[in-house]
């Protein structure tokens, strides 16, 4: 099929955000990810594994306005020697006498919403280069515009719409600024619990001035509800640019229109739970969404009724995290099941793949499901 790719051999959660039908998406999130400083540092490669990988992120200086004035806000840099210090510019005038040193952010008493703000940081007594403008939060919040898919109708006549749900931030193409991914959830969503058929999963990458950059739409095999899709975004590789990792399965369409798997393959039973059919674990590119390499998803679901009912409410439940394992750089971390048995792995996306097989996975239950080495698709 054109524009397709094959089928692989079967061998922070995210915040979650105010569920609104579409329009814009407020900024709470952005105010815990922009607003708040942060130790990033600016590596230009992959750091040696000596040294701890970091995102390459930039100052992200942000205002938030209130009655009284602005207050203005920025991230110390792992990079910063420990003396570095601070000016503030409102447009071109400094705002500070004396260069700040005690605190990464300032109050601007009387200023306007609108007031643009850089701030350049002071080396050995030398003004360093202005960073970019302050992102505004005039109303407290920042207001991003986002356009929500279409809605459908699902097997048994079940309407559904979209509503904004999860969402993560990560700098998807390589500029310093984070980017929003946004899960789209239908409104006919279940939890594992519950039957019943449900619309698609769709996943946005959204620049903070609405661009979307792309758009996955999982497809009919991944069901849509609060367990079904734990997405991760991070630079795993260390090249300045996230990736966004997540659960696929047949039909999955990537950021670019090709399709993963077979595109017409239908896994739903008739109480429309997936619970045959392949399961992959995907690598997107975060600044084109493109599927980068797909493999078999660890752990499999094996025997259903292993995981503690036999009609897919336990089998289905996942969590995913990032953590840095080895103190140097980052992993991926993917888990399956609750309450009678979770198995957790972790995979390192390292030069344009993932590594084969994972590092061990490790369980929490009564016995270890049976996880065949998975067999890895490159499109």
């Amino acid at each position: 099929m054109s524009g397709s790719h094959p089928r692989p051999r079967a061998t922070s959660r995210p915040w979650r955000s105010p569920q609104r039908p579409g329009g814009r998406l407020v900024g709470g999130i952005l105010a815990a990810a922009l607003a708040v400083s942060a130790l990033v540092a600016l590596p230009q490669t992959a750091q040696a594994a000596s040294a701890r990988q970091v995102e390459k992120l930039d100052r992200g200086l942000s205002s938030v306005h209130t009655d009284s004035g602005n207050l203005v806000s920025w991230r110390w840099l792992a990079t910063d020697p420990n003396d570095v210090s601070f000016n503030v510019y409102r447009g071109g005038t400094r705002l500070n006498s004396s260069p700040v040193t005690a605190s990464t952010n300032y109050f601007d008493a009387g200023a306007a919403a609108s007031a643009d703000y850089t701030v350049r940081a002071v080396v050995n007594g030398t003004e360093q280069a202005a960073s970019a403008s302050a992102v505004q939060f005039r109303a407290g919040y920042k207001d991003v515009p986002i356009s929500p898919p279409a809605g459908g109708t699902a097997p048994g006549n079940s309407a559904y719409t979209y509503e904004a749900n999860d969402a993560s931030v990560g700098d998807l193409d390589g500029d310093g600024a984070l980017d929003l991914v946004l899960k789209w959830q239908p409104t006919n969503a279940k939890d594992n619990s519950q039957s019943g058929y449900t619309g698609n999963t769709i996943v946005d990458g959204v620049k903070l001035d609405g661009t979307r950059l792309w758009r996955i739409d999982l497809g009919r095999n991944i069901r849509s509800g609060a367990h079904y899709t734990q997405f991760q975004v991070y630079d795993y590789d260390g090249d300045g640019k996230a990736e966004v990792a997540m659960k696929t399965a047949d039909g999955t369409r990537d950021g670019t229109g090709a399709v993963i798997g077979s595109s017409s393959a239908d896994h739903r039973n008739s109480s429309g739970y997936v619970l045959s059919g392949p399961e992959f674990l995907t690598m997107f590119n975060g600044r084109t969404g493109k599927a980068m390499q797909s493999v078999d998803y660890v752990p499999g679901r094996g025997t259903v009724s292993s995981w503690g009912d036999n009609y897919g409410n336990r089998v289905d439940r996942f969590l995913a995290g990032t953590a840095y394992l080895d103190g140097a750089r980052p992993s991926l971390i993917m888990a399956r099941g609750y309450y009678t048995r979770s198995v957790i792995a972790a995979w390192d996306w390292r030069n344009g793949a993932y590594n084969q097989p994972p590092h061990p996975s490790f369980f929490i239950g009564n016995a270890m499901p049976t996880a065949p080495r998975p067999t890895v698709y490159t499109p």
